[in-house]
Parts: structure tokens; C-alpha cells; sequence
């Protein structure tokens, strides 16, 4: 007799980002409860394998081709799916799993076909807000398939709502992070970086160089902060350059140049608790984001926010309380509302203490590991 639910966690993407982080945390703070599996991409996944077994995540590998830009790959895709699809139906089978749980957003049709296919009650989880036409037609069509979705933000919700067959079960769940952890009032390990930045107001973000990021903006906005302020600022980017982003992190660097902005390239952090911890003030400057876990976690670590508008940034960064929103792109207002939060001490302490409270409100683990646990149940016992 099982004493556990049982979870098959399909991702198609191997890089570790939000949505990888999201499965982990969810995994691991239900694990005595659900005994969830994550299955993978063989490929580009070693950072995403290590988090999971330093996290005792268990996890398998499976040859799932992703879908990307081209024709020729969207062939390869096209053309290996029916056994990749075939490979998870049997697998689902032969591991009596309760439920398939597909993360990663609305392209990641295999696991909720597999599930189907199995006979296996399949929650997809859909967490972007920026998805070509083509891929979102696609998901109306197979939307079908899931008796239940989870949203990782309102906006997604609204996005996809009417793509949506009816009479499905719906939640709206944010990035789950572990506030006891992500807490400003702990030790953290020492950090080599944070030696430079004595006597210095730092601004930062955490992001992969990639195009949806619109690091440009963050890069203007720097460089507008530079001319208005006497005060020596440092600007420091945190986040892994992948090979297929390379070409665009050159093009930045190259921006960085002509608009005479130094910045320090953080890279990838196994931690970044220690470098939240020292910004003065979090920006956020991406053209689209959905549940936002870097932001989430800059919160819960008490820090001003300025952010573009995406996602549900809007719900819990309330201008004047804890930071400000501001149009995507508009450099000069992003600058202006970081430059009133560096001007002013007082009201960074401000911000960032209501920062940490919303945090603590909103985006506990525990809580939405709750939240997840019930629609768990839910699913399959309907």
C-alpha cells in the first residue's frame, strides 16, 4: 500500500532557471509527504543533476529534444518525439505514478501527452507570459489533455485563460522560495566580491544574458545613474553565461564600453545570498517574467525593488512601499525611482523591511508547498 503520493515532474529544458529552481524547492519541502521524480533532458542539464542530488532530489534522464528556433530543429523535434513520448508512457506505467506534473510553461507538450496516454491525471504548470503564436495555437489544441492547471502568476493565468478548456481545475501559485533561508538576518559565507565594495552603493540584479532580461535597459539605466550622482555606485549583473549566449553577453559588454558603464559580472553563484545582501537596491529591468524567484528572493532578503511591469511584480512591489514599477524599457523613470532609493537611507531600510514582510506573506515554501499539496490531492482523487 503506497504511503505517498507519487509525482512524475517532466521539464524539456535543461538549464537550470526559475522554472527548475520552482521543481526542486516544491519537491523538496513535500518530499515526506509526495515522493516526486524529476525526468529531465540528458542534455545541458549537469548543473540542474548536481542541485538535485545536493537537494536529494531524485531525478532520471531522458532523451527529450527540445524544441527551439529553425527549421531543421524544429524537424529533429518533430521527428523524435513520437518515441520520446512512447519512452514516458512507459515509464509512467511501470513506476505507478499518481500524477504528472509538467513544468517549465505551455510548450511542454510531452509529458502531458505521455500522461495522458498512461492514463495518469496530468497538472500543467504554466509560468510565462511571451510565447510565439504558433506554440500557444498548439497548446489550445493539446490543452485538453490536463485535468488541472497551476499558474505561477495571474498574468500567466490571464494569458492563457482562454486557451483553457473549460471545467478544468485551476490555481494560481507563485515561485515558492525558502524565506528561512533567503533571511538578512543570518551569517553567510564569506563572499571575495564583497571586499571591493566597501563604501560604495551597489545596484544589482541576478539574470541569465539573455534578450528577455533586456540587460540594455539595466545598462542605460546605469549609465544615466552615473551622470546624476556624486556618489560612487558599483552595478553588478549575477548569472551564468550559457554557450548559446554568448554572442548576445559580447553584445552587452560592448554596449557597457560605449556608454563608458563599468559593471561587474558577477557570473554564477552557487550562493547569491551574500552579494543580496549587500545591493542597496534590486532591479528587475526584463521585457517578460511571470513569478519572478530572484526577485521573490531579493525581497526576502530585505531589499528595495525597481522593477519593469511583468508578471505579478505589480501585486507585491507597491510604488512607495517597497520600491517601484515602471514601463518596460523606459530607462530615464528606472533610473529616476533607483536614484530616489539611493538618495535616501531611510527609506531603503523602509522598503526593504516591507519587503521581507510581503515575502514572508506571500512566497513562504511552506505555504506553497501547502498549496501544491492540495492540488495534488485534488487531482487525483477526482
Amino acid at each position: 500500500m503506497k504511503t505517498r503520493l507519487r509525482v512524475a515532474a517532466t521539464i524539456e529544458e535543461g538549464k537550470l532557471g526559475g522554472p527548475q529552481i520552482y521543481l526542486m524547492n516544491v519537491a523538496k519541502v513535500l518530499s515526506d509527504i509526495v515522493e516526486t521524480v524529476v525526468i529531465m533532458p540528458e542534455n545541458n542539464s549537469l548543473e540542474f543533476q548536481q542541485r538535485c542530488k545536493d537537494l536529494d532530489v531524485p531525478f532520471i534522464l531522458n532523451p527529450l529534444t527540445r524544441i527551439s528556433k529553425g527549421w531543421r530543429n524544429v524537424f529533429r523535434y518533430i521527428w523524435y518525439s513520437p518515441w520520446e513520448i512512447f519512452k514516458l508512457v512507459r515509464f509512467f506505467r511501470q513506476e505507478d505514478f499518481d500524477l504528472v506534473h509538467v513544468c517549465g510553461g505551455s510548450w511542454q507538450f510531452k509529458g502531458a501527452i505521455a500522461g495522458k496516454l498512461a492514463g495518469i491525471p496530468v497538472m500543467w504548470h504554466l509560468n510565462d507570459t511571451s510565447m510565439p503564436v504558433l506554440i500557444r495555437r498548439v497548446f489550445g489544441i493539446l490543452s485538453g489533455l490536463a485535468k488541472g492547471y497551476a499558474y505561477a502568476s495571474e498574468r500567466s493565468k490571464s494569458y492563457y485563460g482562454s486557451y483553457v478548456k473549460a471545467g478544468r481545475f485551476e490555481c494560481t501559485i507563485p515561485a515558492p522560495i525558502e524565506t528561512s533561508r533567503f533571511d538578512p538576518e543570518l551569517e553567510l559565507p564569506p563572499e571575495e566580491l564583497l571586499t571591493e565594495l566597501n563604501g560604495k552603493l551597489v545596484i544589482g540584479t541576478v539574470a541569465n544574458p539573455s534578450p528577455v532580461k533586456n540587460l540594455e535597459t539595466f545598462l542605460r539605466m546605469a549609465a544615466k545613474l552615473g551622470e546624476q550622482n556624486a556618489q560612487p555606485l558599483t552595478f553588478i549583473v549575477v548569472g551564468k553565461v550559457y554557450v548559446s549566449q554568448q554572442t548576445y553577453f559580447e553584445s552587452l559588454k560592448h554596449l557597457s564600453n560605449q556608454l563608458g558603464v563599468s559593471v561587474c559580472w558577477a557570473g554564477p553563484r552557487q550562493d547569491v545570498r551574500p552579494l543580496l545582501k549587500r545591493l542597496d537596491v534590486y532591479v528587475c529591468s526584463s521585457l517578460a517574467e511571470s513569478s519572478p524567484i530572484s526577485v521573490w528572493e531579493a525581497m526576502s532578503m530585505a531589499k528595495p525593488i525597481v522593477s519593469t511591469d511583468v508578471g505579478d511584480v505589480p501585486l507585491y512591489v507597491k510604488d512607495g512601499e517597497n520600491g517601484f514599477v515602471v514601463p518596460i524599457g523606459d530607462v530615464s523613470l528606472l533610473a529616476d525611482r533607483v536614484g530616489q532609493i539611493l538618495q535616501d537611507s531611510i527609506k531603503r531600510k523602509h522598503f526593504g523591511k516591507k519587503s521581507r514582510q510581503i515575502a514572508l506573506q506571500n512566497f513562504d515554501i511552506l505555504n506553497c508547498g501547502e498549496r501544491h499539496l492540495e492540488a495534488y490531492q485534488l487531482l487525483c482523487s477526482t
